[in-house]
């Protein structure tokens, strides 16, 4: 099977969910990268493959598979890199990071979904022009060495920076790192079959080590000095084995410097820079772009984490921005306190531990909790200053001291930096979600049911809400002129009354059931988000485990296509037109009610920040679409019944079950059984307004998980 021309390549045509493949833009051993598009929002995309070659081949069904039982614990370790690099990468939002839109598993791998840059490599621009000015560098420099500082921040090294990698973008001229190593180095570490991962003169030879021990900052830093070394000489560095080989020998390096061959070309301050992040042992390089920026671009240039196109932009990276160059411990320990309303800043404190001043030797005195949790909050991950706080916001448990040692600098009072990590600890492993509170729980549903009421379940402690049966139209009108295909005929249904939950399940209460499973994804930032990336034989597996904890089985499942749309309607036999210039339908805009590619900036956000519909139900609309039961048969609606339908019955092989895994294949199986293809409703982050809508329908494999994709319960009485 090939595309284009490619081995093992999805054909052009192919579908991955709501994306379609194009064409090939390159492959590797390590992956194949395709030119894609979003069907969703209509734009191209650039969708990376996790194919390693060395240890799988592709079957007659498209599905990767290991090549053989020995191959296959180093392929799915592999996978679990590949998707933990996707979830980081994720949460990045900054210019000169590539932006992921979305990841899911499919066919027996992984795709990784991001945004398509339209431009020119560094490597082809060097090639017409063979050097660059220092003017013409240095106005590169600032942003990619600002988002270099933002991965490094979140303790993540890129591993694979070189001219090929840095794109220069068509629209304003700025770059964008591309390409992460990380996952494949890991895979050189794991097995031994993908050895050519090294990018010769730019890796350092740290690098060559694949157990990763003796990599940090220092090594990115190393290969973006070689670019920079290419870009002033016209030349690559030479290998840095080579380099270390003469070294040993007590020979001269065998790399000219660069103050030597960029003499009277570029100033001597900015060709040392180059040379010293080019030092063969990464000891005597800078250690950090903080450490590396003033010598580069001049003392004068080093400011904040964040950079001024960031701060108008009003995007957030996940690191914490401060006034200086350094954090304080008071300004740690201050910040802390508007922990619990900035969820999203709890994992740049924890990363920004090592960044902090340690309190100097002195007087030491003793300070309470009262007053560590009434200092005024003075750094945030959005703005150099907050308000002061004076809730107790810090969460501290019952095992952490009264006291707290402190040291006085002049007249004020910081906290020790052995208490602060214990703080920071707690609060990364203790941090428990806000849930909103319901009514006093009750043991049975209570009798008398309004639309909109609302009752706490005893076993889960989850909000449902009593929807009254009744009957509406189900369905796209021909008056949408936006409707699909699949979302007509209008026709009539009539329902039973069910309990349908007031929010999405959100992270909180799936790691509450599930634990760490899928391994890696969980966030104690995100408790309170609705859970993503899960696929709907994951949720059937939620569903069985959260009843037998309970001892509530068969109680709790998904809702039917046609209970969620009657929920997310609000029984409304009519819906007004979606008014796509201002995205308002009636007299409400969808910005109040949902987030979507309009108002989420790429992300999901806790669940019951937007309005409820009529019935008091949250986040029907957007933030991540829902599964529901139903089979997916695009004609579904001109055979449906009028009563409680249940969607498409059955394949005629009768040998799967709703909820059950297909029979057990052999991984290594040529032939793989057709999958079965359900419904998700109600748009995602990503999402275009006119799928943010109660009758938008996904058509995904069962088996598939996608980062906007998250579900909802109903509970049987």
């Amino acid at each position: 099977m090939s595309g284009e021309g490619f081995t093992d390549a999805l054909p052009p045509g192919t579908k991955l969910l709501w994306f379609d493949v194009i064409k090939v833009l390159g492959k590797g051993g390590f992956g194949i990268t395709y030119l894609g598009k979003d069907n969703n929002q209509g734009q191209r995309v650039a969708i990376k493959e996790y194919f390693p070659t060395a240890y799988a081949s592709r079957g007659s069904h498209l599905e990767v598979t290991p090549n053989s039982p020995a191959d296959a614990k180093t392929f799915d370790w592999g996978l679990d890199r590949f998707l933990k690099e996707a979830q980081i990468l994720a949460q990045f939002q900054h210019p000169c990071i590539v932006r992921v839109i979305s990841f899911f598993r499919s066919g027996n791998t992984a795709y990784m979904v991001m945004e398509y840059v339209e431009g020119e490599g560094l490597d082809s621009l060097l090639r017409r022009s063979k050097v660059l000015d220092e003017a013409s560098l240095k106005k590169l420099l600032p942003l990619l060495l600002d988002g270099l500082e933002v991965l490094h921040r979140a303790d993540y090294i890129h591993r694979d920076i070189k001219p090929p990698n840095i794109f220069i973008r068509k629209q304003n001229g700025m770059p964008v790192i591309l390409d992460f190593g990380s996952a494949r180095q890991s895979m050189a570490g794991r097995g031994g079959q993908m050895t050519s991962l090294l990018s010769m003169g730019y890796s350092p030879f740290e690098q060559y080590d694949s157990t990763g021990n003796r990599q940090g900052p220092w090594s990115d830093i190393y290969a973006l000095g070689g670019v920079l070394y290419r870009a002033v000489t016209g030349h690559k560095p030479m290998e840095a084995s080579i380099r270390v080989a003469a070294r040993l020998r007590n020979a001269p390096d065998p790399l000219p410097s660069a103050e030597q061959m960029g003499k009277g070309q570029y100033s001597p301050e900015f060709l040392r820079a180059i040379d010293r992040a080019l030092m063969v042992m990464e000891k005597e390089r800078p250690q950090s772009v903080r450490e590396w920026r003033p010598l580069l671009l001049g003392a004068q240039e080093e400011t904040t984490v964040t950079t001024t196109f960031m701060a108008q932009q009003g995007e957030e990276t996940g690191t914490l921005q401060t006034a200086g160059n350094k954090t304080n411990w008071r300004n740690f320990i201050s910040s802390l306190n508007a922990f619990s309303s900035r969820l999203p800043a709890q994992e740049g404190l924890i990363s920004a531990l090592p960044d902090l001043v340690a309190p100097k030797p002195g007087d030491m005195q003793r300070i309470t909790p009262q007053e560590v949790r009434s200092a005024p909050a003075t750094a945030t991950t959005t703005g150099e200053v907050s308000a002061a706080s004076t809730t107790n916001t810090t969460g501290l448990s019952s095992g952490v001291s009264d006291t707290r040692t402190t040291v006085k600098r002049g007249s004020r009072t910081v906290l020790g930096k052995e208490d602060a990590e214990r703080i920071a600890t707690l609060l990364r492993d203790d941090f428990k979600p806000f849930v909103p509170e319901p009514p006093p729980p009750m043991e049975t549903a209570p009798p008398q049911r309004l639309p909109g009421t609302l009752w706490e379940e005893p076993a889960t402690k989850m909000a449902f809400i009593w929807v009254p049966g009744g009957v509406f139209a189900m369905g796209a009108s021909l008056a949408d002129a936006s409707r699909k295909e699949d979302e007509g005929p209008e026709h009539e249904v009539e329902l039973d009354g069910f309990w349908i939950a007031k929010y999405p399940v959100t992270w909180g209460l799936w790691r509450r059931i599930m634990g760490d499973y899928p391994p890696g994804l969980y966030m104690h930032s995100r408790a309170n988000h609705p859970v993503e990336r899960v696929s709907w034989l994951d949720v059937h597996k939620f569903i069985d485990k959260m009843g037998r904890m309970t001892g509530s089985r068969d109680v709790f499942r998904l809702p039917t296509e046609a209970e969620w749309e009657y929920a997310a309607r609000a029984g409304a036999y009519a819906l007004p037109l979606l008014e796509k210039s201002s995205w308002q339908f009636g007299t409400e805009k969808l910005a109040d009610h949902a987030w979507f590619r309009g108002n989420a900036r790429g992300q999901s956000h806790p669940v019951g920040e937007m309005k409820a519909n009529p019935w008091g139900i949250h986040d029907m609309l957007g933030n991540v679409w829902e599964w529901v039961s139903d089979r997916y048969q695009a004609n579904y609606y001109e055979i449906s019944p009028r009563l409680n339908p249940q969607g498409p019955p059955a394949p005629a092989s009768g040998s799967e079950q709703p909820g059950k895994s297909p029979s057990p294949v052999s991984r290594f199986a040529r032939v793989t059984p057709p999958r079965e293809m359900r419904v998700a409703r109600g748009g995602g982050f990503n999402s275009i307004p006119q799928e943010c809508w109660p009758t938008s329908r996904l058509r995904m494999a069962e088996s598939a998980s996608a980062v906007t994709v998250g579900f909802r319960l109903v509970r049987q009485d």
